[in-house]
């Protein structure tokens, strides 16, 4: 039940994430992003102080790895700013497609930085994601845009966050970490601001619904996190392509492309491999140390 539970609030997290994405896209037509940002990350601070208040995390001993938390800050200010930026210019469903390579550049860096074993199944696999990522962009036959670039940037922004989140998930207060995102946002938004103009009336609502809709899919995500393994919580992004899809036609005139929906259940495919090819690994792990732990028993009982 707790790992059901937990799916369910990725998915819940991920709708909210695909609303607060098209709240931004339809703010930037009329403003700039690093605006955007500030507003939408000051609306948020206030949700954050409330739990940190409650939950008694303001003090400093409530921080256990303030380094990996200050670069946690650094990877959402880089990250807001590019994937504001490729909204602001790409159909949302473009952007997704894209940002779904991260798990792939998870599975690379953590073969070279963490040293995990990558047999010949996972890199042809990797390689055929990759493969998805080129049959999108379509490299030679379509320009790329900045839009593009960006959303590229946040692939590797996405799968350092993922990194970072294996180490600290289970350790940090859930407030904390979230107050790291909005604080990295915040001052991410700073060189931008002399841009700004003040927000008109009609659209100050948008934005309250806005900040409120990010920092709630930040705490589900969390939670979900730690109620069910990261193999189970990972593939709901996806669910993301299913909001941008109709989205980007009803809301802002996108038509679907076949080569970017054909390129992203490509990348689908082999992330989903490589998730239930590490989910047997850790099975098989688990029982081997289950079969040892038998037999020490035994031989315990047979010295005692």
């Amino acid at each position: 039940m707790t790992r059901l539970t937990g799916v369910l609030f990725a998915i819940a997290a991920n709708g909210l994430f695909a609303t607060s994405d098209t709240l931004v896209k339809l703010l930037s037509l009329h403003y700039p992003i690093f605006q955007i940002i500030a507003m939408q990350a000051s609306v948020a601070c206030v949700v954050v102080a409330i739990v940190i208040w409650r939950d008694k995390a303001y003090r400093l001993s409530a921080v256990r790895n303030p380094k990996m938390l200050i670069g946690r800050g650094f990877l959402a200010g880089v990250g807001t700013v590019s994937g504001f930026y490729a909204f602001s210019l790409l159909p949302l469903a473009d952007v997704y497609a894209i940002t779904f390579g991260s798990p792939l550049v998870v599975t690379v860096a953590a073969a070279w930085l963490l040293g995990e074993r990558t047999g010949p199944a996972r890199w042809i696999a990797i390689l055929v994601g990759f493969s998805g990522i080129l049959v999108m962009v379509q490299p030679g036959y379509a320009a790329l845009s900045l839009g593009h670039l960006a959303a590229f940037l946040n692939v590797f922004v996405g799968a350092s966050v993922i990194l970072i989140m294996r180490t600290i998930g289970s350790q940090e207060n859930r407030a904390i970490m979230v107050a790291a995102v909005m604080a990295g946002q915040l001052t991410a938004s700073l060189p931008g601001l002399s841009l700004s103009h003040a927000p008109e009336w009609s659209d100050v609502g948008l934005v309250i619904v806005s900040g409120l809709v990010m920092v709630s899919a930040q705490f589900l995500m969390i939670e979900s996190l730690r109620r069910a393994p990261a193999s189970s919580v990972a593939p709901m992004q996806y669910t993301k392509l299913i909001w941008a899809l109709p989205v980007g036609l009803f809301v802002f005139g996108d038509e679907p492309k076949l080569h970017v929906v054909a390129g992203a259940l490509v990348v689908i495919g082999s992330v989903l491999y490589l998730l239930d090819h590490q989910r047997r690994a850790d099975n098989r792990l688990a029982r081997r140390r289950e079969s040892l732990m038998r037999q020490d028993c035994l031989e315990e009982k047979k010295l005692g």
